[in-house]
């Protein structure tokens, strides 16, 4: 979207921000949750955000800049410390479950949009932006290859049997952590998207089927 004559003056002005800059984002993030990015307009934002349109394209540059600080700002705030639980927790099992279960809570919070940001921005996006698709995707990828790390680290611990289907396991796991996004999107009360989510841990090869390695000293 192009600036106006007076927004592009405004911004040569050097005006300094007067707002909270997480609070803008947590705004800006649910204006483009309800309405989707490419029905959302600048006049929407600065009217929720409480920020005028050439505050707006000053701080962030324009809409498509401000979508991906917001989407930053969604995978750093809501998933990374969930993202770092998962890694760090040693059984796979108890892990997955911990997973799914800390997600299902975090894609119905009353503070967040309802199912994942991300999922959802790579279902809706337009065609015409590459850059925002390609960080959408970049995201989902890292969220896959979290999964397969996991699960190659479950093979070497003995936890899972070393001859199990690592690429497949871990496709199933990340849409199984997609479905559960787009499950938060519809009607659907917290207990039955929990109720879904303990069923995650399914995926994985049965307790117990995985040899122990030991290494020689």
């Amino acid at each position: 979207m192009k600036m106006t004559k007076e927004e592009s003056k405004n911004i040569a002005h050097g005006r300094p921000r007067t707002f909270d800059r997480d609070a803008a984002l947590r705004t800006a993030l649910n204006v483009f949750w309800r309405h989707g990015y490419e029905q959302t307009t600048m006049a929407q934002l600065s009217a929720a955000m409480g920020i005028a349109s050439p505050s707006i394209y000053c701080a962030y540059g324009n809409k498509s800049a401000l979508f991906l600080e917001a989407l930053t700002y969604y995978q750093q705030t809501y998933w990374d410390p969930l993202y770092a639980k998962y890694r760090a927790a040693p059984d796979i099992y108890a892990a997955t479950e911990a997973f799914f279960t800390e997600a299902a809570h975090i894609l119905l919070a009353p503070n967040a949009p309802c199912g994942c940001l991300i999922v959802m921005g790579f279902l809706n996006l337009p065609e015409d932006e590459p850059q925002l698709l390609r960080a959408v995707s970049e995201r989902r990828e890292l969220t896959r290859a979290m999964f397969r790390t996991k699960l190659k680290d479950a093979v070497n611990t003995g936890q899972i049997p070393a001859d199990s289907d690592i690429p497949a396991i871990s496709g199933a796991l990340h849409n199984f952590f997609e479905g559960l996004s787009i499950q938060a999107r519809g009607d659907i009360c917290l207990s039955e998207l929990l109720a879904i989510a303990q069923r995650g841990t399914q995926l994985l090869p049965p307790r117990g089927s995985g040899v122990c390695h030991r290494r020689e000293a």
